[in-house]
């Protein structure tokens, strides 16, 4: 998506998670790029959203099963729930493109 930034991005409908079949579309798509995918995989950036947690998380086995070294972190910040609030937790809405710099 960018020079030092993001290799992809895969994106559900208006208030829905991408499907299980879209997410390992894009981790194909992006091992294919990788020269040598057994050595540096792909890291699979989410939201904390049940359904991205769950799809992204899903993908992610099944990437591996097909020999694509795949890990996954979850971003739970948010400057607009307070600790206390809630039983998911923060959302990881503000700081989430900061993780994708890095």
């Amino acid at each position: 998506i960018g020079n030092g930034m993001l290799s992809g991005a895969i994106c559900g409908g208006i208030f829905a998670s991408p499907s299980v079949a879209s997410i390992l579309a894009g981790i194909r798509a992006a091992a294919a790029t990788q020269t040598d995918v057994k050595t540096t995989g792909i890291l699979l950036v989410v939201k904390n959203y049940t359904g991205d947690r769950l799809n992204f998380g899903m993908a992610c086995e099944m990437a591996n099963q097909e020999g694509i070294p795949c890990r996954l972190v979850v971003v739970a910040d948010d400057c607009a729930l307070e600790r206390t609030k809630g039983i998911t937790g923060a959302r990881g809405v503000a700081g989430t493109v900061l993780v994708h710099k890095v």
